[in-house]
């Protein structure tokens, strides 16, 4: 029986290497599929915990302790309890103590709220100008602190926290600036803080803040507990003693999503190239069994039991399939390491198994194609022409089909956008589709396929006339065509998929990153920011100032920008959102000059005080007149404004009742502000948002006529002035549910830099946006209504200059020559990369694996056809050749009838594509988040270059195989 096998191997070796090749590109496919889904799964987990900030991985708790004579003890104790409740590894751990109140410089003028703090490690993360504080009551201030108290090194200062009875002494011994402020333990580090000894923060002999932050570890993410980070929130806040915050969940969730992704988009693929390659199988199989007739009827004629007639003809193409399906198996095991199942991929086959997982569904195809010829009676083996099909037989396959289809279409149309979860048989959708196009236009084709050759013949076209015959004579040719429509749909469906993504993915990272490249410097005043971006690029070209706000949590980001300069820098196009931006408004007040003159008259007892805004540097500088009480003229010093300042606020001082009548400010005896402009209402109001005024307007001729009232509710009052020189309310150009809705007047509010301000918003749909949204807002005049309410930077800002495409190199030298500190940087092509290293875009290149193979896997069935009808083929062009035909004509229609069935599949599959991409939603979705995708799920672009190179592969696999049958 083997040599009888082996025998006929060698008499049909195309038909037998080419199945050979099918089972083992199938059996690749599978095996190599799990590896893959195990490596991208890992890549895809540590590729998203290393694209989030550290504060996601944290675990932050805070209580109440009393530290008393052993802060020490107190703090070692705090530490571990914490500890041993969470029980989770750290990769890092930080304790620290803080204590709110308020620092007062010497003379009391200028107080401000600060915490007194301590960090474990904190002089190692300091850039320190000055000694690391080591004794009791030395300090460290912020440098932006430190000059808005006016004190310095060796300066002694108060720390009054409200609790205590005598505010505690303090000595400042250093300023310094943040040596990695980006870095993992500045976390939680917001706001003004004076850094101190753990000693001084227990001097003030109050309860004070304990904090311990935990760094989880990577493996916590990848390999372990899912839900124990959630346990040990629970354990800690048990009681309500500790406030613990984590966002630790949260990447948990973004981690298993991830693993989801790859694992579950693979999977998919494999499931389809499996039913790809069983198709083929079972097509190929199926024509080799008809080649093999006249091998079963002479088994039969010898008196061999039926299960010797199937060995002998289903051995023919099971032998080269087990050979495939080991070649695949040793091939996988030799070339993939780490071949067992991994973390996130459950506990399926290996790559050899999932190898011999397919090589078993062929031995099935195979000896199923060749059962039938058991049962036909001899004398139907021993003709020349097949029999015909049993009509029910097809008939119920083909409706099983259609039924199939029509289930995964409805099952995609109840699922909708919901996202996708397990493996329901809407997943196949579009191989169904094509499948049960192909099998009924084949069905409806054929008559008309026979009419049209023998109208063609009776009209003398030979070349039309003999295709039409040869495919309507090989009427089984039909099945070749859902196989070969199959790949061409599933092409076409990963074009698109893989265009929608990647185009969703760009888009993405031009709306989180904003230009094409972003620096991020380190904390300064606005409007130092904005004079060094413009003297680093003078004509606007390049290069644009930024403050973002709200860059991390689920709310929408602020986004402050020099909005003149946007459309030359924004990555995505802001439409008309600049000119929105920037109407026409009051220009500043200038006062540049070191003497201050002021006409006024006080009538009882006030202090005035003006407001400046240092031009260069955007520091606040003050020149105080004192306590004016009577007509005349009150001069002031105000050296920081020798370059440049613009006036921001007239700050009173006194008794409710107190009035003050303002006439003229002369700057080195230059009128600044006349009576006239005084008086103008325009350019003057009090404090806007949610703060109490505590000074009046009253309407006066020739100048300013000011009264001190006390204010309305118990909170503190605004008792100042504000030179208006921005508009208001502000516009903002934002996204749809951005921003509040505006009231009746189509006025809003919003938090800038701390201060509610009342804005006039304008939604704009083709903002780029994350899933919270965005708000624009124009930096100069956000800073403007702000200054004077609140000292930049504020906790959450993030600095940064937005580059565009034609920022020259050097850039960053000019900036840093203009005062700005780089500390980090971005860039559209990073955020890309770092989305294509994500979970779904691993899916999707593992789709493209696929839908090439599937190609291949389809070619190769085209060949075994061409192999098997060979004989056939040639016998019908003998007899041709012998009736006169000539050669030409028949080497043309042979041709064309190889080209028929592909030019078919091809217009099948095409629409298969279209049609699943346009009416089902795709199950491997761009972003595993909730970011929302616009791209259109069709492409026509990217259906035709897949149905192109479709053309190409399966073309030359029919070209081929008409050239063996128009030779002979």
């Amino acid at each position: 029986m083997l040599a009888i096998i082996w025998g006929a191997i060698r008499t049909r070796r195309a038909s037998a290497v080419v199945m050979a090749i099918l089972v083992a590109i199938t059996g690749a496919g599978l095996g190599a599929a799990g590896w893959i889904a195990t490596r991208d799964a890992a890549a895809a987990s540590q590729a998203r915990i290393g694209g989030e900030p550290p504060a996601r991985r944290t675990l932050s708790v805070r209580g109440s302790v009393a530290l008393g004579a052993d802060p020490a003890q107190a703090m070692t104790r705090f530490r571990a309890t914490t500890e041993s409740t969470a029980g989770l590894p750290a990769e890092r751990a930080v304790a620290g103590v803080r204590l709110q109140g308020v620092l007062e410089p010497p003379g009391g003028a200028g107080r401000t709220e600060a915490e007194l703090r301590y960090r474990d490690d904190a002089c190692a993360n300091l850039e320190l100008t000055g000694a690391c504080p080591a004794g009791p009551g030395e300090v460290a201030l912020p440098t932006t602190l430190a000059l808005r108290l006016g004190v310095a090194v060796g300066t002694r200062i108060r720390h009054d926290n409200g609790k205590s009875s005598e505010p505690t002494p303090l000595l400042v011994v250093a300023t310094f600036d943040p040596r990695d402020p980006l870095g993992w333990w500045w976390t939680g580090q917001q706001g003004d803080a004076a850094f101190a000894t753990l000693d001084t923060v227990a001097s003030a002999g109050v309860p004070a803040t304990a904090t311990y932050d935990l760094l989880l570890p990577a493996a916590q993410f990848t390999g372990g507990d899912t839900g124990a980070v959630a346990a040990a929130v629970a354990r800690l806040g048990k009681g309500g003693a500790l406030e613990v915050t984590s966002g630790a969940d949260a990447l948990s969730q973004a981690v298993a999503g991830e693993r989801y992704a790859v694992t579950h988009g693979i999977v998919l693929a494999a499931v389809q190239l499996a039913a790809i390659g069983w198709i083929a199988i079972a097509v190929s199989a199926w024509y080799a069994a008809e080649a093999r007739r006249g091998d079963a009827a002479r088994v039969a004629l010898r008196g061999a039991r039926r299960r010797r007639v199937i060995v002998a003809t289903s051995g023919q193409s099971a032998v080269p399939a087990l050979a495939g399906a080991v070649a695949a198996g040793v091939l996988l095991t030799l070339l993939l390491p780490d071949t067992g199942s991994g973390p996130g991929t459950g506990d399926g086959p290996g790559p050899a198994a999932a190898a011999a997982l397919g090589g078993a569904g062929a031995l099935l195809l195979i000896v199923a194609a060749d059962w039938r010829l058991t049962r036909a009676p001899l004398q139907q083996l021993l003709q020349f022409a097949p029999p015909r099909r049993a009509a029910l037989a097809g008939a119920a396959l083909e409706l099983t089909v259609f039924a199939l289809a029509v289930a995964a279409a409805y099952q995609s149309a109840v699922t909708g956008e919901a996202p996708v979860d397990g493996f329901g048989l809407e997943l196949l959708a579009p191989v169904l589709f094509a499948v049960a196009g192909a099998v009924l236009l084949t069905r409806l084709l054929l008559p008309p396929v026979v009419a049209a050759g023998r109208a063609a013949l009776v009209r003398g076209r030979l070349t039309g006339g003999l295709t039409a015959l040869f495919l309507a004579r090989r009427t089984s040719a039909y099945r070749i065509v859902p196989v070969l429509a199959a790949a061409v749909c599933v092409c076409g469906v990963t074009a698109q998929d893989w265009t929608r993504a990647d185009a969703a993915r760009l888009h993405r990272a031009q709306a989180e990153i904003g230009a094409d490249r972003v620096l991020t410097v380190a904390p300064v005043p606005r409007a130092r920011l904005l004079a060094a971006v413009r003297a680093a690029d003078p004509q606007g070209r390049y290069a644009m100032a930024v403050v973002a706000s709200g860059t991390t949590g689920p709310g929408p980001r602020i986004l402050a920008v020099d909005s003149p300069r946007l459309p030359a820098v924004a990555a995505a196009a802001p439409g008309a959102a600049a000119d929105r931006l920037r109407p026409a408004a009051l220009p500043p007040t200038d006062v540049t000059g070191a003497a201050l003159t002021l006409r006024a008259a006080g009538d009882g007892t006030v202090a005035l005080r003006l407001l400046l805004s240092v031009a260069d540097t955007g520091a606040t500088a003050r020149a105080d007149f004192g306590t004016i009480s009577g007509a005349g003229e009150y001069r002031a010093d105000a050296p920081a404004c020798g370059t440049g300042c613009r006036l921001v606020a007239l700050e009173l001082d006194g008794v409710p009742g107190a009035a003050l009548d303002l006439v003229e400010l002369r700057v080195d005896g230059r009128i600044v502000v006349d009576g006239a402009a005084f008086a103008d209402p325009a350019r003057w109001r009090t404090a806007t948002g949610d703060v109490d005024p505590g000074v009046q307007r009253l309407r006066a001729d020739g100048r300013m006529r000011l009264a001190l009232v006390a204010p309305a509710g118990d909170g503190p009052a605004d008792r100042r002035i504000y030179a208006v020189d921005a508009p208001l309310p502000l516009p903002v150009v934002a996204t749809a549910q951005a921003i509040r809705a505006p009231d009746q007047s189509g006025i809003s509010d919003l938090t800038l830099a701390g201060v509610p301000v009342p804005v006039r918003p304008v939604i704009e749909t083709r903002l780029p946006a994350r899933a919270g949204g965005v708000v624009l807002v124009d930096l100069e005049y956000s800073n403007r209504l702000t200054a004077g309410r609140t000292e930049p930077p504020r906790p959450g800002d993030i600095d940064q200059v937005w580059l565009g495409t034609a920022a020259p190199p050097g850039l960053e030298d000019r900036l840093a020559a203009a005062g700005l500190v780089v500390i980090g940087s971005d860039s559209v092509a990073a955020a890309e990369q770092r989305q294509a290293r994500l979970g779904p875009a691993a899916a999707l290149r593992f789709h493209l694996l696929a839908a090439a193979l599937a190609l291949l896997l389809a070619g190769s069935a085209l060949t075994v056809v061409a192999a098997v009808q060979r004989r056939e083929r040639l016998a019908e062009v003998a007899a041709l050749r012998t009736q006169g035909v000539p050669a030409r004509v028949v080497r043309a229609a042979d041709r064309w009838s190889a080209l028929a069935p592909v030019a078919l599949a091809l217009a099948i599959g095409s629409v298969a594509a279209a049609l699943a991409r346009w009416l089902l939603r795709s199950p491997v979705r761009p972003f595993t988040d909730g970011w929302v995708v616009d791209e259109p799920a069709a492409s026509a672009p990217a259906l035709l270059v897949a149905v192109a190179v479709a053309t190409v592969c399966l073309g030359a696999a029919a070209l081929g195989s008409g050239r063996i049958g128009g030779r002979r």
